[in-house]
């Protein structure tokens, strides 16, 4: 329970709805760019400048199988890591992520610097990050009309190789964090200038600048219960999408259900989430997506698993602020 952070007034609202009505404008293109359904329980994935905002050390390692039974389908996994660092008045962090899907493959390794803007019961957070990435194509596991796979591999192709090409790239973003006493609102900028990279001779691949943002409510309820509901807004400034989630929690238990799409074209999956909190340090959560568009009748559904770690005491890294700020963690 957070019970000092400022409350809604229309001034902070407006702020709020003006990010995402930024949101609104890229909606006539859109595809999403890869999420996690249970990132709404991760706030520095969602908005890095949330680095160093719980004044401890948050670890994060989430796992998804997506599209059960379909070939090459995609999979991921997320490690991060968030803790103050008060000498320099916010906080840091690293997030390591890794995709998988069909041929290719995508790594990236971020590290993140947060500076803290306290009030005197509310915060905002601005944050840069700077990392790598590595792009690969596996060409071994290509296959083309006039290939021929007996014995060997020959794509007949002069493009193709046999061989697993990779590349190197920079990797920049941009971000904010606002937290209040009823809400909580973030935006970040990821691949901030956008790039080509060249796999292999005339093998290219096109690294597009993506936005992100959310906005969570939290609203008390009678006997010990919270409801949470929040958005979560993803464009790649050619294509949008939207995920909305409805959160109940009692106690060290918390479940919800959550819908990703906004219209006919875009509604994609229903996802069904739950979790329990064991103790002060660990949470384990768990997350089902159902497909309710076309791939519905092949697919059986994704999978999503993440676990938490709080050190649940002060980091030791510098004076801490006269103020200290307690998010709401689940």
């Amino acid at each position: 329970m957070i019970n000092n952070r400022i409350p809604l007034t229309f001034t902070t609202m407006r702020a709020c709805l003006s990010i995402f009505l930024i949101f609104l404008w890229f909606n006539v293109v859109g595809q999403q760019t890869p999420a996690y359904s249970l990132d709404i329980l991760n706030l520095y994935k969602l908005s890095p400048a949330f680095a160093g905002v719980s004044d401890q050390l948050n670890v994060f390692g989430i796992y998804k199988s997506q599209w059960q039974s379909h070939s090459g389908a995609p999979t991921q996994y997320t490690v991060n890591a968030n803790l103050p660092f008060y000498k320099w008045q916010g906080g840091v962090g690293i997030d390591i992520s890794s995709t998988n899907q069909g041929v290719t493959s995508q790594t990236d390794i971020k590290l993140s610097y947060s500076y803290h803007v306290q009030g005197l019961t509310d915060i905002l957070a601005i944050g840069v990050s700077l990392g790598a990435g590595q792009f690969g194509i596996n060409s071994n596991e290509i296959i083309t009309p006039e290939g021929s796979y007996s014995g060997g591999i020959n794509h007949n192709d002069p493009i193709l190789g046999v061989n697993r090409n990779t590349q190197i790239y920079p990797n920049y973003g941009l971000s904010v964090f606002y937290g209040a006493q009823y809400f909580d609102a973030g935006l970040q900028i990821n691949q901030f200038i956008g790039q080509n990279i060249n796999v292999k001779e005339n093998v290219n691949y096109a690294l597009s600048r993506h936005m992100s943002g959310f906005f969570m409510y939290y609203l008390t309820l009678p006997n010990q219960w919270t409801y949470q509901p929040s958005v979560h807004l993803m464009t790649n400034f050619k294509q949008f999408q939207m995920e909305l989630t409805n959160l109940l929690k009692y106690g060290n238990v918390f479940g919800g259900v959550g819908i990703r799409g906004y219209d006919s074209k875009s509604i994609e999956s229903l996802s069904f989430l739950g979790g329990i909190k064991f103790n002060e340090a660990y949470t384990i959560s768990y997350n089902f997506d159902v497909n309710v568009n076309k791939l519905r009748n092949t697919s059986e559904g994704s999978h999503e698993i993440m676990l938490r770690y709080d050190l649940n005491r002060e980091i030791n890294t510098g004076r801490p602020p006269n103020t200290i700020y307690n998010p709401r963690n689940l």
